[in-house]
């Protein structure tokens, strides 16, 4: 049977910000979404408040060059990248945050685990976390709560009444509001399962 929450494990919540180019016309040849921002905050049993955050920016490789598009969803300038860090510097940051099998890798939906997978892939590097430390948030609430789809962050944060933390599609303020459904979740009784382990 599935084990209740190990009162042991920290969670890292993070949130990414990629390039976009929805538009056909002038779109790149193989064009694949970059990580251009990064926001991360660890909440640590058995408390589970907020301990560290983590906020910077990333350079795209294989794009560089934002789209407006890109600059005005996220607030995010050509300059910001430009200076970020490159992906292994931010995947050696995160590092510093993460212990395999102790700490889980939570984000809201599949989309930022889904970029980062691709983006190592196509950089040619190992992608950084363990395959089950990771903690679609979305699913969790959808199932505390059964509710008959997915909500946004930004309406599980209405739902709940709860305050939510600077602008939207800012990685750092968007990881902390999933955070603090996270720790909604938590205080109102949800718990983490362990995956069945097939003998």
């Amino acid at each position: 049977m599935a084990q209740e929450i190990n009162k042991e494990r920290d969670f890292l919540v993070m949130d990414f910000e990629f390039t976009t180019h929805k538009s056909m016309i002038g779109k790149p040849r193989a064009f694949f979404p970059e990580i251009i921002e990064v926001g991360a905050v660890r909440t640590a049993a058995p408390e589970f408040l907020l301990t560290e955050t983590y906020q910077s920016f990333v350079k795209p490789r294989f794009f560089p060059r934002l789209t407006q598009e890109c600059k005005d969803i996220a607030m995010i300038s050509q300059a910001d990248v430009d200076g970020g860090q490159t992906l292994e510097e931010m995947i050696t940051a995160l590092h510093k945050l993460y212990e395999p099998g102790k700490t889980l890798f939570v984000a809201w939906g599949e989309a930022d685990r889904q970029v980062l997978l691709e983006q190592c892939r196509r950089y040619k590097i190992d992608y950084p976390f363990v395959e089950e430390d990771y903690l679609d948030l979305a699913v969790a609430y959808k199932e505390f709560y059964d509710l008959p789809r997915r909500h946004s962050l930004k309406h599980a944060i209405e739902e709940r009444e709860l305050e939510s933390h600077g602008f939207w599609h800012m990685a750092i303020n968007d990881a902390v509001n999933t955070a603090k459904v996270l720790q909604h979740l938590i205080a109102a009784g949800w718990r983490w399962q362990e995956p069945e382990v097939a003998l």
